[in-house]
């Protein structure tokens, strides 16, 4: 029970009570009132019927003195009168009725109001004529006292009634900066920090609420501080500091995961004469402004899969995974386009000051000859008379044709028009291997052919065609959990088209309020790059997802070198790392990065999972990292080996 409850209720009852007592003495007042009224009554009745009677008893005039004892006693004061004549014993006895209308038996029988019995002698001089004897009628004293309870009893009632609604507001206003300092307490304790609370005017919430506030702007200060303690040592091992881009540590690692797993796409080299010359005859802040000037051209090609990093002062590299030839050559073009933009030159007439290289990925080759290939083709773009581009083809053993976007597209349609989607799983587990949640994966078979969501879900991006397959994926996924009683919920990714899609928004929002039953059993999974590039249109969509009870994670953490500030304002379930973080353990610099990164979402009671978890030795590592979930090779292996 509340305080505020409490207080209201203890006064309520002290107030009761003191209106109980009040009551009792007023009842008792008014009865005791009534029956010392009905006996002076009846004494003065009795009294002057004698000096009335004594006449006509002498003359024995008995119709005379029926008469007057008729017309005193014609009231409803008196149940029964009764005249005994001394000398011929002869009686006149007169009963009333004793009806109580509309007065409850309960009443009666708890309230005991006896009837009074008087009795005279009649006299003439000092002869004694009769006996009189008369009883009262207890009906009068009970009609009163009924209205008077009555009376009572709805005063009283509206008293309290009164006072309680008075004693609320009361309450309500007095203990507001309590409530105020409760709410915020709460929030604190989900670490959702609020604004400083106005000081009240009571001393003693007035010191609370100081305490208070300084206490909430500590805790503030001390998770900004981890949050920005984590950015910069992130900055310090991934991060280029002139351009912002990933440096070649990170890219080193993206690359070695990138030829583990059978790679497709490919990579595009740019290299900058401009660049190098201002850094060379100018000086390193003309130099630094260039490479600035160009980056924040750059960063707009950046995605979730796109991985752009600067290699030394001149070359950027754009790692491209399941990209097409001619996807590569677009972005080439566009990172030219970009890298002409330093050029002063308004006629657009001097040669262009840059060169293009592109190398066809292959799972033979090595990061170093993958290198090697990217230098030769940026040499051989030096050559080319048209345009500084050159793309490298190096899986000479490639028999399948590349597809283009239109027909990655023509594919997708087809597949959803025949459903040919089908589904894959894998389970994240936590420290104890029990299963969190399982993310699903969809991939399109047609024929003996199947094509994963990698090797499609780029191009149809490219042609903000995501809102379809999502579409599609969310209806089938809830047309199949209808009925059943999944215990571990099911992970959708949601593409970035959709998230910038408001038509989406609005039959996302239709969905999931048709089907809140869903909310335990799906869970949302966002790419990080929306939160950098779209965070109002991200956010509306959390919003969304929130306020109809459903749960969200962010899948790539950390892959965009962005300030991991969102997660305070955003609150996710969960946050899946990006893979580069995880994968060099033995690095004590990047375990640093990884520590701190993940005790900024641990602080903000966020899951963080491990994503491309191979082998229990470095899920035992990550544990001691405090990383909370694993994803990857060793979950089927961990969870099938219980």
């Amino acid at each position: 029970m509340t305080l505020y409850r409490q207080l209201l209720l203890w006064m309520l009852v002290v107030l009761f009570l003191l209106i109980s007592a009040v009551f009792t003495i007023q009842f008792n007042t008014t009865k005791s009132y009534l029956i010392e009224q009905q006996s002076t009554e009846l004494n003065n009745v009795v009294n002057s019927i004698g000096f009335a009677l004594s006449p006509y008893l002498k003359e024995k005039d008995f119709i005379s003195a029926e008469s007057v004892i008729n017309a005193t006693f014609d009231s409803g004061y008196y149940s029964q009168v009764k005249l005994t004549l001394l000398d011929s014993n002869k009686e006149i006895i007169r009963q009333y009725p004793q009806r109580i209308d509309n007065i409850p038996d309960w009443f009666q029988s708890l309230i005991q109001i006896k009837a009074i019995t008087q009795t005279t002698t009649l006299t003439s001089g000092w002869l004694q004529l009769a006996n009189l004897t008369v009883i009262s009628s207890p009906v009068s004293a009970y009609i009163q006292l009924w209205k008077a309870t009555i009376q009572l009893v709805l005063g009283f009632i509206t008293s309290l009634l009164l006072t309680a609604i008075v004693l609320s507001l009361v309450l309500n206003k007095v203990l507001r900066p309590l409530k105020q300092i409760q709410k915020s307490a709460q929030e604190i304790a989900h670490n959702h920090f609020t604004d400083p609370l106005p000081t009240p005017h009571t001393r003693e919430l007035s010191d609370l609420v100081i305490a208070f506030n300084s206490m909430n702007t500590q805790l503030q200060q001390h998770f900004e501080q981890q949050a920005q303690e984590a950015d910069t040592l992130r900055i310090r091992a991934y991060q280029d500091p002139v351009s912002g881009l990933a440096n070649r540590s990170y890219l080193m690692t993206k690359l070695k995961s990138w030829l583990l797993h059978k790679p497709t796409g490919g990579i595009i080299l740019l290299k900058s004469d401009a660049i190098e010359d201002n850094y060379q005859q100018s000086g390193y802040e003309k130099g630094d402004k260039l490479v600035q000037k160009l980056t924040n051209h750059l960063k707009e090609l950046s995605t979730d899969n796109v991985t752009i990093a600067r290699l030394n002062q001149s070359e950027f590299m754009l790692i491209a995974p399941n990209a097409s030839e001619d996807e590569l050559m677009d972005t080439a073009r566009s990172m030219l386009h970009m890298t002409s933009e330093l050029n002063s030159d308004p006629l657009g007439i001097a040669p262009l000051q840059a060169a293009v290289g592109i190398v066809m990925c292959s799972d033979t080759l090595t990061i170093t000859a993958l290198l090697a290939h990217a230098d030769n083709a940026v040499n051989k773009a030096r050559h080319e008379i048209k345009e500084p581009i050159a793309l490298l083809e190096i899986n000479e053993k490639k028999t399948t044709p590349a597809i283009g976007k239109q027909q990655w597209k023509i594919l997708v349609d087809e597949a959803i028009a025949n459903n040919l989607i089908h589904f894959t799983f894998q389970k994240a587990i936590d420290a104890n291997n029990a299963v969190i949640h399982k993310e699903m994966f969809a991939y399109i078979k047609k024929g003996q052919q199947c094509f994963n969501a990698g090797q499609f879900l780029s191009a149809i991006e490219k042609l903000n065609e995501g809102t379809k397959f999502d579409c599609y994926i969310i209806d089938t996924l809830f047309n199949q959990l209808v009925g059943k009683t999944e215990s571990v919920p099911i992970a959708i990714n949601i593409t970035q088209s959709s998230i910038n899609d408001t038509g989406f928004i609005r039959w996302l929002n239709s969905k999931l309020q048709a089907c809140s039953e869903m909310k335990q059993h799906v869970l949302f999974e966002l790419p990080e790059i929306c939160f950098i590039k779209n965070i109002n249109n991200t956010s509306l969509l959390c919003e969304i997802i929130r306020n109809n009870g459903f749960k969200f994670g962010i899948d790539n953490y950390g892959h965009n070198f962005s300030s991991i500030g969102y997660l305070n304002k955003l609150r996710p379930s969960y946050v899946k790392l990006d893979f580069s973080y995880t994968s060099q353990l033995d690095n004590q610099v990047k375990t640093d990065v990884l520590e701190s990164i993940t005790r900024s979402a641990n602080n903000l009671s966020v899951l963080t999972i491990a994503s491309r978890v191979e082998t229990i030795e470095q899920k035992d590592k990550l544990t001691q990292l405090q990383i909370q979930g694993f994803q990857g090779y060793v979950t089927d292996q961990l969870v099938n080996g219980k």
